[in-house]
């Protein structure tokens, strides 16, 4: 069901028809035995899994080859990556002893070069990890990400500036997924020069409980964030921004809507992507079973889709449609520029979709 909400209206363009064969990619399964990385043919309807043997989290394409990585959703060490061509397992790397991955990584924009966020679990400090994609992935350097548990991170369009989304939270794998400082956390967008490995700016928002946890990268580099509030920690109940954009050289910009949308989203975003097309980024909230979209530029609240437990999002190669995806199996699209939904191309195959979305071409 989709709710679009005063403002101004998006340019209508004329572009050619999305295409037909997308090919959705994301970690799949609710139980050990049937955690796997699949994907969805949509013009065959045919799904495929590669079993995995952990839960994953995030997934990247190898630029210049049909390869994908899958990450281990933090705190694991392992990552798979698969042969999208013929369908198959290729190999597996692990993190060095006393590190954990946080389930995301980007390949450089030669594919030579993997980045992956992980922690030291010594000191508890993040870090950014380079690996050889052509030789088994395994590590060549290490750089600070300038933060506590790094998630999410892309490269900006110089190829060479990372920036890196700090969460703030200090978690263990002796303690699980419990979060060990939040009286203390410090979240924050830090861009990092992967050359020297120095840090170029760092920028936090005002709400010190926010966490920063997933990003995206426009064509113009502007960066799209989502955060989760950690509402336990808080000195004060008022519902509070969940979705930003900042740019290099530029204020932090909080995207605002309504109390009760906000209230709605429950302290929660899952994740984000950006349309370059129609400038429009769009968040998920699986926590209030909504995605919500916002003009980039302008900043104003266009609309959100309810489909329950939402997280995964991404864009269809053609820029035409934003794509969702629930841990239910369901997968719809929306059109990039009215935002209303085909749902002609609505699937719901066998499938428990987890948190991320990725689509490619057949």
């Amino acid at each position: 069901a989709l709710t679009i909400l005063p403002a101004p209206l998006l340019a209508a363009k004329r572009q050619p028809k999305a295409s037909n064969s997308n090919i959705w990619l994301s970690a799949q399964g609710d139980a050990p035995e049937r955690y796997s990385l699949s994907w969805f043919d949509s013009s065959r309807h045919a799904k495929i899994d590669i079993p995995a043997g952990f839960r994953g989290h995030g997934v990247s394409l190898r630029p210049h080859g049909r390869v994908a990585l899958m990450f281990a959703r933090r705190p694991g060490t392992l990552a798979i990556e698969v042969d999208l061509q013929n369908k198959a397992y290729r190999q597996a790397f692990e993190c060095k002893q006393k590190r954990h991955l946080f389930g995301h990584g980007c390949f450089s924009a030669d594919g030579k070069l993997l980045f992956t966020t992980e922690a030291d679990l010594d000191t508890g400090q993040g870090l950014i990890v380079i690996r050889d994609a052509d030789d088994d992935y395994r590590m060549l350097d290490e750089i600070p990400s300038y933060g506590i548990g790094p998630h999410e991170l892309k490269l900006l369009n110089d190829g060479r500036t990372l920036v890196v989304a700090n969460g703030g939270i200090l978690t263990h794998p002796d303690s699980g997924r419990k979060k060990l400082n939040l009286d203390s956390m410090a979240s924050n967008l830090c861009y990092i020069d992967t050359v020297s490995g120095k840090q170029l700016s760092r920028h936090r928002v005002e709400e010190a409980k926010s966490s920063i946890r997933h990003l995206d990268v426009a064509d113009d580099d502007t960066v799209a964030f989502a955060m989760q509030f950690q509402r336990s920690a808080a000195a004060h109940q008022r519902p509070v921004a969940l979705a930003a954009s900042h740019r290099l050289g530029t204020p932090i910009r909080l995207f605002e809507a309504p109390e009760p949308l906000l209230m709605r989203m429950n302290d929660y975003m899952g994740s984000v992507v950006i349309n370059n097309l129609s400038r429009v980024a769009g968040f998920t909230s699986p926590k209030g079973s909504v995605a919500v979209f916002w003009h980039l530029e302008q900043g104003s609240l266009l609309g959100y889709h309810r489909l329950h437990d939402v997280c995964g999002i991404a864009v269809t190669a053609d820029q035409q449609h934003f794509a969702l995806s629930s841990s239910n199996g369901q997968m719809r699209l929306l059109d990039s520029h009215t935002l209303k939904e085909n749902r002609a191309q609505r699937q719901h195959p066998d499938a428990r979709w987890d948190n991320h979305l990725l689509l490619t071409t057949g």
